[in-house]
């Protein structure tokens, strides 16, 4: 039998022609490979990129102070969120970036916790080595980030200059719980401004006279013309040194907080020492540093604890902003304050309640 055998020109023609099929595989796996990877680097520089800005934005929702967050397009958080994208990567004329503040569980349904919070959007057009070959000169990679605002139950030593403790009642009464604020006032549309102190006993008639000595601050009225209570049971707030030390008197300790911040950490489920007596020399170093004066202690994060025993100490429930407009010793001993939100004391951490208190912000997966 004779069998045709296709002759040597003819072999070599085809293996010409399966080598330049390998060849084109080849060299379109390697684009591939390489335009995956150009895209990937791509998005990870956004990612970064927009990590930084949410992280920056957050830090920017509450001016120290202020009632609520600015949520607003114009206002700081915004504003230097999407100036931050660009200190690391550069924004081209078809880039899209977007950012938008509202509190997280607005922008992220699913989050446990519902913290002020800004999300950084960012579409960049990327272009392609190869894909010219296919038509597609650039293809358009997405990156997003939210960043929110921590609620610390911790503060590290230096972190408040008031050495004060308020009772989780006082809170009750001045905190906006629902809308997480301080509660307004409504004849002058700002916090209540509240005086803590002798001057303000509770007798169930509201603010009634002070018994001039040796129990502290003994109840709290409104600072609106009449000074007068709400009338509830309520011991509002008392020294308290801050440092660590269960049964410690002495003023001298009152004014090392007061000079130097708090000698020892405060944090929610530990114990701090409620104090006895006036100590009446600490109204005037009070109202020195308080916004009436140099405004070192204005803003200030103190412990809030379930009730106001002198002389024991008492566990930490949560952490508060005060802000402390003056104080007043002589006769009428008091320290009027009002709730505020922003303060960012020295190492805050941890998430959990906190009536004003701000922490570093953290992205948020």
């Amino acid at each position: 039998m004779w069998t045709d055998i296709p002759s040597l020109p003819a072999q070599k023609g085809f293996i010409s022609v399966l080598a330049a099929l390998s060849l084109l595989a080849l060299l379109s796996i390697t684009g591939f490979a390489i335009e995956s990877g150009h895209i990937l680097l791509e998005r990870t520089r956004i990612q970064g990129a927009t990590d930084a800005a949410a992280l920056r934005g957050a830090s920017l929702l509450y001016a120290q102070g202020s009632n609520t967050p600015d949520f607003s397009q114009s206002g700081p958080a915004v504003t230097n969120a999407l100036s931050a994208v660009s200190l690391n990567e550069t924004v081209g004329q078809s880039d899209v970036v977007s950012a938008n503040a509202a509190y997280l569980q607005t922008l992220k349904p699913s989050a446990s916790f519902n913290a002020a919070a800004i999300q950084v959007s960012m579409t960049k057009s990327v272009p392609l080595f190869f894909g010219g070959l296919l038509g597609i000169s650039a293809t358009s990679v997405t990156a997003s980030s939210i960043a929110a605002v921590q609620t610390p139950t911790s503060i590290s030593t230096n972190g408040t200059n008031l050495p004060l403790a308020i009772s989780q009642c006082l809170v009750s009464q001045y905190w906006d719980t629902q809308n997480n604020q301080p509660a307004i006032d409504p004849s002058t549309n700002q916090p209540y401004q509240i005086q803590i102190g002798l001057n303000y006993q509770y007798n169930g008639q509201g603010g009634g006279g002070g018994d001039g000595g040796g129990n502290g601050f003994q109840g709290h009225g409104h600072n609106n013309g009449n000074g007068g209570g709400d009338g509830n049971n309520c011991i509002s707030a008392q020294w308290a040194p801050l440092n660590g030390s269960n049964g410690d008197d002495s003023d001298s300790s009152d004014q090392q907080c007061i000079n130097n911040g708090n000698q020892s950490a405060v944090a929610a489920g530990n114990s701090v020492y409620i104090q006895n007596g006036d100590k009446t020399n600490l109204y005037d170093l009070v109202n020195a540093c308080s916004a009436s004066g140099t405004g070192t202690c204005q803003y200030s994060t103190v412990p809030v604890v379930s009730s106001i025993q002198q002389g024991s100490s008492q566990n930490v429930q949560a952490l508060a902003c005060l802000d402390v407009l003056s104080a007043s010793g002589g006769n009428n001993k008091s320290v009027t304050v009002q709730f505020a939100n922003g303060c960012t004391p020295n190492g805050a951490s941890g998430i959990g309640t906190s009536y004003g208190v701000v922490g570093p912000p953290k992205l948020v997966n």
